[in-house]
């Protein structure tokens, strides 16, 4: 008998969740362009061939039983955030310096693009992750994805056993993890969002302790929040703080939860704890 599967069609029961740390990631990146260099690729979707190549080499690399829909569900998510960077990029009045790397404009004009653009939010204080390989990923174009591109087959034992599993107690804070630098007013951003915590959250119910662990489960149970995405990656960063574990989870509707998420991502990135 096959396994038992929620009426819902969400996940099977017995299914290992995804875990997307960026090594993770990078590799997933790495493998699907050495498909495309092997012609896998023929138009804008990989062969079904392509798919169980992928599929054997990421769980001989990492030791993740995932599924072929996870490594779709994590192609298609990372598309979307590379369209969303690239048309931001793109946008002159933003700016974009390819060589420094930054963006030169004014806070007016991200508040404007934001407001026209909510899912740009996750990048006003640090770009994409491997945009230059996610370019040749979904550029179209099987020229560039040659072996400067992706490990090659002896990197990858290497590279797999460096990877690295990043704990609540070692959590990285945004601009040190990605070599950005910190927003200009980004202690004055905090300190206004800890200032309003203390009159937003109003006698809190007892049965919570407003633990790390407690947030990451609800964090876990967000279904519009990818498990490793920048956004779930942040979460865990501002979980270091009390106070904002405490309005994290005295907002009732998922919802609210991802937008606030967003919204104080787009502010500035997390502090260093003292």
């Amino acid at each position: 008998m096959g396994s038992y599967q929620r009426t819902s069609g969400k996940r099977k029961l017995d299914e290992v969740k995804a875990h997307w740390t960026p090594d993770n990631r990078e590799m997933f990146i790495d493998l699907c362009l050495e498909q495309i260099s092997q012609g896998n690729k023929p138009g804008t979707h990989l062969t079904r061939e392509g798919w169980k190549n992928i599929l054997d080499s990421f769980r001989t690399m990492t030791g993740q039983n995932y599924s072929r829909i996870q490594l779709k569900n994590h192609w298609d998510m990372t598309k979307k955030h590379w369209k969303v960077w690239h048309k931001l990029i793109s946008t002159e009045h933003m700016k974009w310096n390819p060589v420094t790397r930054t963006f030169r404009a004014s806070r007016e004009e991200w508040d404007e693009y934001i407001l026209a653009n909510p899912d740009a939010a996750q990048f006003r204080c640090k770009e994409l992750l491997f945009a230059d390989k996610l370019d040749s990923l979904f550029s179209g174009s099987a020229e560039h994805c040659n072996h400067n591109n992706y490990a090659t087959e002896t990197e990858r034992p290497t590279r797999a056993r460096k990877r690295q599993h990043v704990s609540i107690n070692t959590v990285l804070p945004v601009e040190e993890a990605v070599g950005g630098k910190p927003h200009s007013n980004a202690e004055r951003c905090y300190d206004a969002v800890e200032s309003r915590s203390i009159t937003a959250v109003q006698s809190p119910p007892s049965k919570l302790s407003y633990s790390i662990e407690e947030c990451i489960k609800c964090l876990d149970s967000t279904e519009d929040v990818e498990e490793g995405s920048e956004v779930y990656l942040f979460a865990l960063d501002i979980f270091l703080k009390k106070e904002y574990r405490e309005i994290f989870l005295n907002l009732k509707k998922s919802s609210t939860r991802v937008a606030w998420l967003q919204r104080l991502q787009s502010c500035c990135p997390p502090l260093p704890l003292d």
